[in-house]
């Protein structure tokens, strides 16, 4: 019998090494807990940077959390207020102690993967809370050569405790390979994100670096997957791409935006980092970019990736997200003019369109009417349409209206619900104001009111250059 039970325990010792493998554990202790609860946020694909919360009750001040992981990671503790990052590779099976009061100072590892996890609780409590680390508010007012000294201080001292640290306690490769990402890719993060920062601090002209200002970044492996695991890594792959789209001119307004992004990527980067930071572009162009630039770059992403749940997931955001967005075709919205005609919004196309939904019982709708009469007026020899869709309106009464203040602009009645419209359009209230172009596609679902004085400085701009930028 005695020879059976240690055959068994011989099998099953290397199975319950192998479950062990696939998944971390978090036993902890709370004194003074902020709430009943604890929250462990992964990131298990970094294709996607969506977060997977895994939430655990407090059983009087203790707690305990299994979550599957695959590969190395960095992840977030979340209790009340107070988040830390905590490390886990496969098997780790952490024992933490802590206190709410003083959530990060008071943060304490021991078992399987507690070197590396204290090692980065000093890290970032030394990087959170010394102010001489901090980029903003102070340093980031410094002339370049004097924030280039400040990044020069910080990075050899964060190099100086790491290594001091390191001939102390042994610490797994991944994690060296992590802390050394953090420290480089903070650096070059706060080099991309200098000028920007300091022009909204000072409130001055965005200056143009010197010739050697990003000289740091030559020397950085942009293209190792192991930095994938940083946070610092990832934050900067956005400021990356943003950087080069800024500096040839583009901003968040211009229809190209994301796809310049999307092809800094592809030309200045290599494999997974690649990808990753194409879907990171590709994600915010689904949400907020144009959809003629968004439609090709999944188009040629899904080309590239092998991951089809990345894949999926993009394709499901794409579809939730491809109509009322810049570039969406916008609803054809069945109307009736003064002389009771039938029209819709399509029998306008071939001019940009300017749309005003709006009430004639609308308080707000009436002290925007006169700045609206002297736009049109204003734009009049202009390849420009400013349709008035009343909603939900009584007919005679707005009739009555229209006539009586001679309201100019092509004037029509929804004949769709109030409730059909808001829907159709993505309508809160009126009035709003819609800017379509010449194919009846969404320029903005929040044009300038009339009574803004960039307003027609803003249609202008649209037709002068923005429809060339879309040809």
């Amino acid at each position: 019998m005695r020879k059976v039970y240690l055959l068994l325990s011989a099998l099953l010792l290397p199975l319950c090494q192998l479950l062990a493998q696939g998944k971390a554990v978090i036993v902890g202790s709370i004194a003074a807990p902020l709430s009943d609860h604890i929250e462990l946020i992964t990131y298990p694909n970094p294709l996607l940077s969506e977060e997977v919360k895994t939430e655990v009750p407090l059983t009087g001040k203790t707690f305990r959390i299994e979550v599957p992981v695959q590969h190395a990671m960095v992840a977030e503790l979340q209790h009340g207020e107070e988040v830390a990052q905590v490390y886990l590779e496969p098997g780790f099976e952490l024992e933490l102690k802590t206190s709410g009061k003083s959530f990060l100072k008071s943060l304490k590892y021991k078992g399987k993967g507690a070197n590396e996890n204290n090692c980065l609780a000093k890290y970032t409590l030394r990087f959170e809370e010394e102010e001489e680390y901090q980029a903003l508010p102070d340093n980031v007012k410094l002339p370049e050569k004097g924030f280039i000294e400040f990044l020069d201080y910080r990075r050899a001292d964060q190099l100086s405790n790491f290594e001091k640290y390191a001939s102390k306690y042994e610490l797994s490769p991944s994690f060296q390979s992590l802390l050394q990402a953090e420290i480089d890719f903070s650096y070059a993060l706060d080099i991309l994100n200098y000028h920007p920062m300091r022009q909204q601090m000072l409130q001055v002209l965005l200056s143009k670096p010197s010739a050697d200002f990003y000289s740091y970044l030559f020397n950085l492996d942009l293209d190792n997957p192991d930095n994938l695991i940083s946070p610092s890594f990832l934050s900067f792959l956005r400021s990356y791409t943003t950087s080069f789209a800024r500096e040839s001119g583009y901003t968040e307004k211009s229809p190209a935006y994301f796809k310049v992004r999307y092809d800094v990527a592809e030309q200045e980067l290599q494999g997974q980092v690649k990808l990753v930071a194409q879907a990171q572009v590709l994600k915010q162009s689904i949400q907020q970019g144009h959809l003629k630039y968004t439609t090709q770059m999944l188009q040629n992403f899904k080309q590239k990736s092998t991951d089809q749940v990345a894949n999926a997931y993009l394709e499901k955001l794409y579809s939730e997200n491809s109509t009322l967005v810049a570039g969406g075709l916008a609803p054809d919205l069945k109307l009736t003019t003064l002389s009771g005609e039938d029209v819709s919004i399509s029998d306008f196309r071939g001019n940009l369109i300017y749309v005003n939904f709006w009430r004639s019982d609308c308080g707000l709708c009436h002290v925007e009417l006169p700045h609206l009469q002297r736009l049109t007026s204003k734009l009049g020899n202009h390849r420009v349409v400013f349709l008035n869709v009343a909603v939900g309106d009584n007919e005679e009464q707005w009739r009555q209206l229209v006539q009586k203040k001679e309201l100019q602009g092509e004037q029509t009645l929804a004949k769709a619900t109030p409730a059909e419209v808001a829907t159709q359009f993505g309508l809160k209230e009126v009035p709003a104001y819609l800017l379509l172009d010449e194919e009846g596609r969404f320029i903005s679902l929040k044009a300038r009111r009339p009574s803004d004085h960039e307003a027609a400085n803003d249609i202008l701009q649209h037709l002068q250059v923005r429809q060339v930028s879309l040809k």
